[in-house]
């Protein structure tokens, strides 16, 4: 019988010592409140809001243009009608607005029992016209059953059986193009309208607007959640049909994509629902290394107020250890919480972020610049990340000389990161003077870029050198291709007056008299 490797417990003890170590080193690296303390809440930042669901009023122009395809689709030229139907896949998101209204003037003036006819008369046909063309072909020619139950196209079937001179096909041939629109956008808002559609023209367009949104698949997931709170029961019990043949009626199904605006659409959703089930799992995210995912959980936690509030304090119990006390809201709560969460996320951005000014002050740039990179790719938001930006611009002083490229690189960098005026105007100055250098190594010189770096700093003596020399090349340049000028006419004045010396000299030959 083998000997144990070694009592558990002994073996669990230095990995349970090297997380309260590390935890330790949490707490105190942030110099925020001890263990048993906590923050005033005015300190804490604030709950994130959620993004409006009012849609932006549309262009003049987009309606312009919305309308003319629609009439184009609407037409009474066949030709026209086919090539306009193209048109819709090159549909562009800034147009929901104006399909949001054209949607809704046309139910506010349409006439539902009319369409209604117009398209059931449509599908008989249609399906007559199958039914006719299975009878005349052969057994063996006809289709598979798989291929026999193809969803129909409505718009196909519309123009086919064209109606330009009825108001009613007309209003239905343009709800039906743009619910295809609204497919081909593909965003949660364009979800929304379809289902608006569905909402507001009745059940004989349920089967178009279903099919569009399959067609979004993990688009609509976060458009249906949102309706199974729709105040008519017809519409919440379909949503939740609907959700179900998806695949994604319970909230552990809903978040698994790997579409992350979908699921950020989905999370958002649970919050203006405010689902009980679903708070826990969102709360989860609100701990996310995506941005995107970590800022949606967190709306979605405020949307859902003190319906969270026991998921808040038990992931706040998790987190710390301790339970939160009794009268926390549930705003102070979560704000606790996200601060809580972002100190532990944020630790090893902190340790790099202190390594590179410790670098910094001692000279080491080549590891201060190796630290500070590493900040920004984890968080690229960093909150003291213009605090970066003067040791980048020394790490490009010391490389102006030995690697332009790589200084080049850095000054952009320490551009974008700093939050003082004057400093980035230096850096731009700098930035400019060395893109100057690299055009003037490759025989342009650009005295423009030079001027502009004298302008944004005057003490920079680099840009000054540049731009005197440059002044003297041009001068030079010059005084050679004058030289150069007079030398070619001198020639030329040669030239000419040799060939009239021959010239004349050949005529005094000829006018002389023959001698014996």
């Amino acid at each position: 019988m083998p000997e144990p490797i070694g009592n558990p417990r002994r073996r669990a003890l230095p990995a349970l010592l090297f997380r309260m170590a590390a935890f330790g080193q949490v707490l105190l690296f942030f110099n925020g409140p001890a263990m048993g303390e906590t923050a005033t809440s005015a300190s804490l930042p604030p709950l994130p809001s959620a993004p409006s669901l009012t849609l932006r009023p549309p262009d003049p122009q987009e309606r312009e243009q919305l309308n003319s395809v629609l009439s184009r689709i609407g037409s009474a030229d066949p030709a026209e009608r086919a090539a306009a139907v193209p048109e819709i896949l090159e549909v562009l998101p800034s147009w929901l607005g104006a399909i949001h209204q054209r949607v809704h003037e046309i139910g506010d003036k349409c006439d539902r029992s009319a369409m209604k006819r117009v398209l059931l008369e449509t599908r008989r046909k249609t399906r007559d016209r199958a039914s006719q063309r299975e009878t005349d072909e052969e057994p063996k020619a006809r289709a598979p059953k798989s291929e026999q139950s193809t969803p129909p196209d409505y718009l196909a079937m519309l123009l086919e059986q064209a109606r330009p001179s009825s108001a009613p096909w007309q209003d239905l041939t343009a709800i039906v193009a743009m619910s295809r629109m609204l497919a081909q956008i593909g965003t949660v808002e364009a979800a929304r309208e379809l289902i608006e559609v569905y909402v507001r023209f009745g059940e004989f367009l349920r089967v178009n607007t279903q099919l569009q949104l399959q067609k979004l698949g993990n688009g609509a997931v976060a458009a249906l959640i949102e309706a199974r709170r729709h105040q008519s029961e017809k519409i919440a019990r379909w949503a939740d049909r609907q959700l179900d043949i998806l695949g994604k009626g319970i909230p552990g199904e809903a978040v698994q994509t790997d579409d992350m605006q979908a699921l950020a659409d989905v999370l958002r959703a649970y919050g203006r629902t405010r689902d009980p089930d679903a708070a826990r799992l969102v709360i989860s995210f609100s701990n996310s290394e995506r941005s995107q995912i970590r800022e949606a959980a967190r709306q979605s936690v405020s949307m859902m107020g003190e319906v969270a509030l026991w998921q808040l304090r038990d992931a706040y119990e998790n987190a710390l250890g301790k339970r939160p006390p009794r009268d926390w809201s549930w705003q102070r709560t979560a704000r606790e919480l996200f601060v809580l969460y972002d100190r532990i996320r944020l630790a090893r951005v902190y340790g790099e972020f202190d390594q590179g000014l410790r670098a910094q002050s001692a000279g080491d740039y080549a590891a201060m610049r190796s630290a500070f990179d590493t900040v920004l790719a984890e968080s690229p938001l960093f909150e003291r990340r213009s605090e970066m930006a003067s040791g980048y611009y020394a790490y490009a002083r010391q490389l102006e000389d030995k690697d332009p490229e790589a200084a080049l690189a850095a000054l952009r960098r320490a551009e974008r990161l700093s939050s003082d005026a004057s400093e980035r105007d230096r850096i731009a100055s700098r930035r400019l003077t060395l893109e100057a250098e690299r055009l003037a190594k490759a025989g342009t010189l650009d005295q423009f870029l030079l001027r502009r770096a004298m302008e944004l700093d005057s003490g920079n003596a680099r840009a000054r050198r540049g731009l005197d020399a440059a002044l003297r090349a041009e001068a030079t340049g010059v005084l050679s291709r004058q030289a150069r000028w007079a030398a070619a006419i001198a020639i030329a004045v040669v030239a000419l007056g040799a060939l009239g010396f021959i010239g004349w000299k050949a005529r005094r030959e000829r006018g002389q008299p023959e001698t014996v």
